[in-house]
């Protein structure tokens, strides 16, 4: 008889300490040294409803940089980062998995403001991701709350450096518990 739990649970992973700090110190930095350029967490279309989804976001998209050095070596190394982690889930998870566009975005999520995401999932008609790829940009010393739950698994609180990697698709909700304390960082890489 098939297992769904386990089987949700094979495609799922997580790597302790995968991104290495000196990216990490360069996207604190560059990409968080201004909080107030981050926008409001919109759902769908521009519609933001803060019951729902809590957080500010900054996206990094390749015709955005400009002439930051800085931000085209991040972008740059990311794009390492995302074939790395593909690599590892097509050698544990699936063989069949291939994509060409990644899309990145850094997520703010602050106790004064409630930060959380309800449960949700990545995939859409107007976006089809594959996989959702999310990393931990501060320490778990930072902030109280903010696990991560997929499936309805228990929950993950993710350190810095730490990744959590998952199909996009319907089979995989997940949510962001309410950040009680601190604040919480963290890079979500998309592909399709």
């Amino acid at each position: 008889m098939l297992n769904l739990k386990k089987e949700i649970k094979d495609y799922c992973f997580l790597i302790k300490k995968s991104l290495k700090e000196p990216l990490i110190n360069l996207i604190n930095h560059e990409i968080y040294n201004n909080i107030d350029s981050f926008q409001s967490g919109a759902i769908g279309e521009g519609e933001v409803d803060t019951e729902i989804r809590s957080v500010k976001i900054m996206s990094l998209e390749p015709n955005e940089i400009g002439p930051f050095v800085s931000r085209r070596v991040i972008f740059n190394e990311l794009k390492k980062y995302v074939a790395f982690i593909e690599d590892i889930y097509r050698t544990k998870v699936s063989n069949h998995y291939f994509s060409d566009k990644n899309y990145f975005q850094f997520l703010y999520y602050d106790h004064k403001m409630s930060g959380h995401y309800e449960y949700h999932t990545d995939h859409s008609f107007n976006n089809p991701r594959s996989l959702t790829i999310l990393v931990g940009l501060n320490s778990i010393d930072d902030y109280e709350g903010g696990e991560l739950f997929v499936a309805n698994e228990e929950g993950i609180k993710l350190d810095k450096g730490d990744v959590v990697c998952f199909p996009s698709n319907f089979m995989f909700p997940h949510k962001v518990s309410k950040i009680t304390k601190g604040h919480r960082k963290v890079l979500v890489i998309w592909t399709q």
